[in-house]
């Protein structure tokens, strides 16, 4: 529920901000039915880019940007156009914003904020290029174990030219990136944590392992969850480092997603 007395570890988050200005309570407890919620509210978020994406999609075969292979079904993408359907991720950040306004709180309450912003982005690229290293090292570990045979994702990746590759890497920071840890580690995570607060002295262990495989889970990739549950810990623990602050987690996740893309165009 949002309160005007926010307790300790909210005036850290909080200082400054005047209690008795509209806008300005903060939510520190969550009960189950607050949990719930959340939870619906999450899934809304997803549903929101599937549906997003289907209308794109629509849009983009009547525009001959998209075509489906009447063989294998596969889609192929013209140039541009995989990068104009990522832009359905913005779907992700309307839930919780309408929440938070619908509450009458801060966008501070769901992670846009930083106090030190230079100390978050130092902190993102120190973790994303992190999570660089173990997401190429453990992917590797997947293929060439169980493998995977290549069904062509990666061609999506593939930029028709620099601006186009240019304008990849800004999506992963800026779309990808933003949204993605607005939704589940400012918003849900966050709620997470302090729902188990009062309920085990573990709280942040569980809120992280949970939000990381429900964020694994999203994606809808079953051979992929233990990459993304490991990128997520990451991003998850860089969230709750950063006071549940998302540019640290946004410029970690951009940067991974970014650099995988260049490795792509580079031929790897």
């Amino acid at each position: 529920m949002a309160i005007t007395d926010p307790d300790i570890y909210e005036m850290d988050e909080y200082r400054g901000i005047d209690i008795f200005v509209p806008g300005a309570l903060v939510e520190r407890e969550v009960d189950g039915n607050r949990l719930f919620r959340v939870l619906l509210l999450t899934g809304a978020g997803f549903a929101l880019v599937i549906a997003i994406t289907f209308v794109m999609t629509i849009f983009l075969v009547a525009a001959g940007l998209i075509t489906i292979d009447i063989v294998s079904f596969a889609p192929k993408f013209a140039p541009w156009a995989f990068l104009i359907l990522s832009i359905a991720s913005l779907g992700f950040i309307v839930p919780p914003i309408f929440d938070a306004r619908r509450r009458d709180m801060p966008l501070g309450d769901i992670g846009i904020k930083s106090d030190s912003p230079v100390i978050d982005v130092l902190w993102g690229l120190l973790i994303g290029g992190v999570m660089l290293g173990l997401n190429l090292i453990v992917s590797y570990i997947i293929n060439t174990t169980i493998g995977i045979p290549d069904d062509g994702t990666s061609n999506m990746f593939h930029a028709s030219d620099p601006m186009e590759l240019v304008a990849w890497v800004g999506v992963m920071f800026v779309v990808v990136g933003f949204t993605e840890e607005l939704l589940f580690r400012g918003f849900l995570q966050r709620r997470m944590e302090i729902y188990f607060r009062s309920k085990n002295k573990n709280y942040r262990f569980w809120a992280l392992v949970i939000t990381s495989f429900i964020f694994a889970a999203f994606h809808l990739d079953i051979i992929g969850i233990p990459v993304r549950f490991m990128l997520g810990v990451f991003l998850g623990y860089l969230a709750q480092k950063r006071s549940y602050s998302i540019l640290g987690p946004t410029i970690a996740h951009g940067f991974n997603n970014a650099a995988v893309v260049i490795l792509i165009n580079m031929g790897f």
